[in-house]
């Protein structure tokens, strides 16, 4: 079976990858040319259908220079740029066997943990914008190892989609200064990262073909609002000269008319005039300049994020609407991390393992897991309100928060409140276990440390035993006082109560505690206590 490179391209098996450098581009690298001054509709078409025909070089100085330029699309294509460093990428062998633990091991420690990997993963997200982002891979071969040391950015302006024919190709070559029409690109020596957003060819593809649209509506209406704000308030100057007039005249005039815009002062002749005309300053029209520049920060960020509120929410937005625009970017983000993650086990994984273990070894398995972050306070909300009604088991309810359970113990924090009986000394223990009236013992057992005295104890106990009995004899005297209508009426009711009121409940809580009081001090004169 034959061996094929990441473009595709059949190559013959090698032993080692190659090890020299890309030829450089010194001249072509430092000529730049700035294609956003002046820019016009028919110049950016131009530019567009050059890169359709393969030709990168004004495309990618565009791309460049907006970014560069627009703080707004700077600001949201930075969000998806850095937010791929979120994602948990994992390296899993192929199956269980130890070999197939070695390869993996073997690339997680001489790639993923040797290299400047977040850096290659935010360079490589760029094909996001641009269509495409490519990293020069520097090998070293000295242990004996095909070890990826480096990964150098490449400019995209280098690359030519056009075979030695001329014609339009998938497979890119390099321009240098040897090879000004491209050269071939050697085997594995080149990792490139194609947007998937859009089938075709990859100079078709990036965000930044739709967003320079929008970035030249904004060039025009900034300049435009910019020369407003400057003239706005101004006085129209308007210059008047005679017939006869010189040219000498003439010109003097124009001069005079611009200097007193700027300076305030001008000389003319006498056969000249300068008339100003007041405007109407209480009236801005600048709304639509404002307007055209909104506009165009909308369609980018739709573009680039998917949404517009994860930027601005503004005067009719919402939080929650933020929200549910913020899912659409992760759904997009997701998409992005899952497109990395194939292009480097293709790229990259596989020419390490094919060195270093044949070319016949399986490939370890490389994806990326996008976890988000939980929202507890309204998992927690949610929860309360189901058990309020439904009973779960304490260990569910510890795992939906990942909340260990304590060791036998171990010390703890917060949990419900504990009640805790009224402590007693060992020595004022009492003996006796009895009931009271309402069926709670009267006589709970205390912490033996605490010196309290049984007195006040009994009396606490036997306090709320008559405060329940009180409350239900006074219960009727209550309902009769909510429902009358006058005094008369509560007089007249408390009448008829009173041979109905049952205080037995009452006489029967003074008894015990007579009773209670009488035990008490025989057991302290048994115990010998003052």
């Amino acid at each position: 079976m034959p061996i094929l490179d990441q473009f595709g391209r059949e190559i013959k098996q090698r032993k080692t990858p190659e090890q020299d450098s890309l030829p450089a581009a010194v001249m072509y690298g430092t000529d730049r040319d700035y294609v956003t001054s002046g820019l016009t509709p028919e110049a950016l078409a131009s530019m567009l259908r050059q890169a359709d025909a393969g030709d990168m070089a004004q495309q990618a100085e565009l791309f460049d220079q907006i970014h560069e330029k627009d703080g707004h699309l700077q600001g949201e294509i930075s969000k998806r740029h850095n937010v791929i460093l979120d994602a948990d990428f994992t390296l899993t062998p192929t199956d269980d066997s130890a070999r197939a633990q070695q390869v993996a091991d073997f690339v997680q420690e001489n790639v993923f943990d040797r290299t400047d990997w977040e850096d290659t993963l935010v360079t490589l997200q760029e094909a996001v914008g641009n269509g495409f982002s490519a990293v020069e891979v520097q090998w070293d071969v000295s242990s004996g190892m095909a070890i990826p040391t480096e990964f150098e950015f490449v400019q995209r302006k280098r690359f030519i989609f056009t075979d030695t024919r001329g014609y339009v190709t998938q497979i890119p070559r390099l321009i240098s200064d040897e090879e000004l029409m491209g050269g071939e690109i050697p085997p594995w020596k080149l990792m490139m990262h194609v947007y998937g957003g859009k089938s075709g060819n990859a100079t078709r593809s990036g965000i930044y073909r739709v967003c320079s649209w929008m970035w030249l509506i904004k060039n025009y209406s900034i300049k435009d609002w910019i020369i407003f704000a400057e003239v706005y308030g101004m006085p129209l100057r308007i210059g008047k000269y005679d017939p006869g007039a010189s040219k000498d005249d003439k010109s003097a005039l124009i001069n005079a008319i611009r200097s007193i815009g700027t300076d305030a002062a001008g000389v003319i002749s006498k056969a000249t005039e300068i008339e100003f005309i007041e405007t109407n300053r209480g009236k801005d029209t600048g709304e639509l300049y404002r307007q055209l520049a909104a506009f165009g920060n909308k369609e980018m960020s739709k573009a680039i994020l998917g949404g517009t509120l994860t930027a601005d929410i503004g005067d009719k937005g919402s939080y929650a609407a933020a929200n549910v625009h913020n899912d659409v970017r992760t759904d997009l983000i997701r998409a992005d991390a899952r497109a990395i993650a194939a292009t480097v086990r293709h790229q990259l994984i596989r020419p390490v393992v094919g060195f270093n273990f044949g070319w016949d070894t399986d490939v370890p398995l490389f994806s990326a897991k996008w976890t988000e972050p939980e929202d507890f306070v309204a998992k927690a909300e949610y929860l309360d309100k189901v058990t309020a009604k439904v009973s779960v088991p304490a260990r569910w309810y510890r795992e939906q928060f990942q909340i260990p359970e304590p060791e036998k113990g171990e010390e703890v924090v917060g949990g419900p409140p504990q009640a805790v009986p009224p402590p007693v000394s060992a020595k004022h223990r009492p003996v006796i276990s009895r009931r009271g009236s309402d069926g709670k013992s009267l006589y709970a057992a205390a912490d033996a440390n605490d010196d309290k005295d049984i007195a006040d104890i009994y009396a606490d106990r036997l306090g709320d035993a008559a405060a329940n009995a009180g409350e239900k004899l006074l219960e009727p005297i209550r309902q009769l006082v909510a429902n009358a209508n006058s005094l008369a009426e509560i007089r007249d009711g408390l009448f008829e109560l009173y041979p109905n009121m049952d205080a037995q409940a009452f006489s029967d809580v003074m008894a015990e505690a007579m009773l209670a009081a009488q035990l008490a001090g025989r057991y302290e004169v048994m115990q010998n206590v003052d």
